[in-house]
């Protein structure tokens, strides 16, 4: 008698689902295999060995782990080979991985045309990236066959070319679009890219784009990035992008976008806000103090009029404020740097007018200060020796008087300090600090000596000033200048022999003193 054995239905089906992800597992292990031949068996996958059991394990692969946290049954759902120098094309059988969401090939070498007819089998990709290598040509106007839940797609620093077509607005999932540094040219279809109503990151920069920014985009409500700089975009900027309720980083850099800025700025999330090198006019509103957010605020070469407005100073978040090149006016605001971790300030090339605050490192962030060109007058805050980070002064052809702080000469991190052509007096330290590697005093009236020591300096201009007493006997300490400018003094002494240790020396102008000798 033989013995009949019956197994409960949710058993069979069990065993059956087993037998199923068994399966599917055994083809992506060959699947991948077959990827690898494809791309010639690169040397950057050793990993991907014919002769290793789990697959879910080799570099870039990454499995959907089954419930009993094995990888026996599971399959793979992501492939990420950044930066592995491969070449060639994007192999036919990837989308034979039929649960690949996520493939990213971003940073390598690879050619050719945009793959739609490779990847449009990917029917589950949500994240695609092919970013920084060399595909070249139009985007097939196919682009919309990839996969209806795609979220994210990064065709960026490429070499795609033509017009952005308007098949791309039938991605409808996508909350990324990046575009950025390609060569396409003409109009972006607006509209179309409009209609994706979850569009957070929208990057079209660096290409030949022309156009302006379309009220329409105003419906993407979800937008937090836009990024549409280095094109050829013209008309002005509409009120919403300054509005927007979520948008944190807005950069129209570089284009030809004219007329004035909205008085009503309310996009209170708003993060970086780059408007550089474009034909805008007028005043800077001052509801722009509305945003409390705002960390780098790029407004530098435009023909801006008018003030600083008072509200920037009370901006708790700002690191950067960079107004270079306009046509403003006025004094800087009174509590500049007081409420923010104030890091550059860059003025340079306006009519600005009064004192530097002495509030400008009050946090202790501060590390450049480009304030060149205005007509800032009054004593320097001495308290900027005590600013450790300061690495870069620029307040050349100001008016500025009274003896310069003493201590920013000694600090560990300070580079360059060009200080032309103002009033300053006072003396220089026998030693400067070894990371300083310019100087400009030329045309001031420092007194005293030529530092005796400055390890790291490579130039030094000191033209027309109240420079007195010998050069130093031993130039050792001063072996890396390439240009030493010290004409129009009233320097004494012979010159010394030690001046043949300076083996880096390009220019010397001692001109306009009272030196003897002969340079040997």
């Amino acid at each position: 008698m033989s013995a009949t054995f019956h197994l409960a239905p949710p058993l069979l089906i069990i065993l059956f689902l087993l037998v199923l992800t068994a399966g599917g597992s055994a083809h992506d292990r060959d699947t991948l295999l077959a990827i690898k031949k494809e791309w010639g068996n690169p040397r950057q996958l050793p990993s991907w060995d014919p002769a290793a059991a789990d697959h879910c394990t080799w570099r870039g692969v990454t499995c959907d782990e089954t419930t009993d946290g094995s990888s026996a049954g599971a399959v793979v759902v992501k492939l990420s080979l950044s930066l592995m120098n491969l070449n060639g094309s994007v192999p036919a059988s990837v989308c034979a991985l039929k649960n690949l969401i996520h493939l990213d090939l971003s940073i390598n070498k690879l050619t050719g045309a945009f793959p739609a007819a490779v990847l449009y089998a990917c029917a589950r990709l949500r994240f695609l990236d092919l970013s920084r290598n060399h595909f070249s040509g139009p985007i097939s106007a196919g682009i919309d066959v990839l996969s209806s839940t795609m979220e994210h797609l990064n065709l960026s620093r490429n070499n795609f070319g033509g017009e952005v077509l308007p098949t791309v607005g039938r991605l409808r999932k996508l909350k990324s679009l990046w575009l950025h540094r390609n060569n396409f040219t003409e109009a972006y279809p607006t509209e179309e890219i409009s209609q994706i109503a979850g569009l957070e990151e929208l990057t079209l920069s660096d290409n030949s784009l022309t156009g302006d920014i379309p009220e329409a985009f105003a419906n993407l409500t979800e937008l937090r990035t836009i990024d549409l700089s280095f094109n050829m975009l013209t008309g002005s900027i509409p009120s919403w992008v300054l509005q927007h309720r979520k948008i944190e980083e807005v950069y129209l850099s570089n284009n030809a976008f004219s007329g004035e800025l909205t008085r009503n700025i309310t996009a209170i999330n708003l993060v970086d806000l780059d408007l550089s090198s474009n034909e805008l006019i007028g005043e800077i509103p001052e509801s722009i103090g509305n945003l409390k957010n705002l960390a780098s605020m790029f407004l530098d070469h435009n023909h801006f009029t008018g003030k600083i407005p008072t509200s920037i100073g009370l901006l708790p978040c700002l690191t950067g404020i960079y107004l270079s090149s306009n046509q403003l006016s006025g004094e800087v605001p009174r509590e500049l740097g007081k409420h923010g971790p104030l890091e550059n300030l860059m003025v340079q090339n306006n009519n600005l007018s009064g004192p530097l605050r002495e509030t400008l490192c009050a946090k202790g962030k501060l590390l450049y200060i480009f304030a060149g060109n205005n007509n800032f007058s009054g004593a320097l805050p001495s308290n900027l020796g005590d600013c450790v980070l300061l690495d870069y002064i620029d307040i050349s052809n100001n008016r500025f008087f009274n003896d310069f702080p003493i201590k920013i000469w000694f600090l560990r991190n300070m580079q360059v300090v060009l200080i032309q052509n103002n009033g300053f007096t006072g003396t220089l330290p026998e030693e400067i600090s070894f990371s300083i590697s310019s100087i400009d005093i030329g045309d001031n009236m420092f007194s005293g000596s030529i530092p005796k020591a400055a390890t790291g300096l490579q130039f030094f201009n000191a033209t027309n000033n109240r420079l007195t007493g010998e050069l130093p006997v031993d130039m050792s300490n001063l072996a890396n200048l390439t240009q030493l400018i010290l004409a129009g003094n009233r320097i004494t002494g012979t010159m010394p022999k030690s001046i043949e240790l300076l083996q880096h020396l390009v220019r010397l102008d001692l001109s306009g003193n009272q030196i003897s000798g002969m340079v040997l």
